[in-house]
């Protein structure tokens, strides 16, 4: 009856996983905002709690952004014509940007005509804690957020490979404990057994396979 209790509770582990792996949403910073029913998208990290509602507007989009209690509204104007565009954007009312953006579909930065530069470069030292107001976020990920009909994912779906290969070599090392002593030395001794240091290595390597197993699937939710 536990044999069963433990597959059952091992396979809802893994469609809960999957599941949460596959969830859409938008990735700010570390943080990632799920897309909720209603079309908003809300998310949290160390610092701050985030909700935000992105909206088609006449000029280009309206995004609301909240990081904890503070809330901006932005207007994000544009026009699609070609690879690079004009691009405005307003911060409560006031203008953050005037410029043109430069890229392609989900991966634009805009160049402010006033200082010629982009603001993609953040410089952090240390464990610096970030103050409110660098926790909204810059005009390029505004301009990404509002001409892109995409959402990202939670998880790094690569990562479900390596997760696959761990789980197989423990899986047969488990169900067939001799399997991998016989492909290795079957051929060198003629009715030989595995000595007890071997057998004790066999159960550290379970060991080191299961914490590698954890570890990518930590990963797939950190990495992207």
């Amino acid at each position: 009856m536990r044999k069963y209790i433990g597959y059952i509770s091992a396979v809802v582990l893994i469609v809960v996983y999957l599941r949460a792996l596959f969830l859409p949403g938008l990735w700010h910073g570390d943080a990632f905002l799920y897309r909720q029913e209603d079309g908003s998208f809300t998310g949290s990290d160390i610092y701050a709690e985030y909700n935000m509602t992105i909206k088609p507007a006449d000029y280009g989009t309206d995004i609301e952004f909240s990081v904890n209690d503070k809330v901006n509204h932005y207007q994000v104007k544009y026009d699609k014509n070609d690879s690079s565009r004009n691009v405005e954007v307003l911060e409560n009312q006031t203008v953050i940007c005037k410029g043109r953006a430069i890229g392609e579909e989900n991966n634009w930065i805009v160049f402010d005509d006033e200082t010629g530069s982009s603001d993609m470069i953040d410089v952090r030292v240390g464990n610096e804690v970030p103050a409110e107001e660098e926790l909204f976020p810059n005009y390029t990920i505004l301009y990404n957020w509002a001409v892109s009909d995409k959402t990202d994912t939670r998880g790094e779906p690569y990562m479900l490979l390596l997760i696959l290969l761990l789980g197989v070599i423990l899986f047969l090392d488990i169900r067939f404990p001799m399997l991998f002593w016989i492909l290795e030395h079957r051929l060198d001794v003629d009715g030989g057994e595995p000595s007890d240091w071997y057998l004790f290595g066999q159960k550290v390597g379970r060991v080191v396979l299961s914490i590698g197993v954890l570890v990518c699937m930590v990963l797939t939710f950190t990495l992207h």
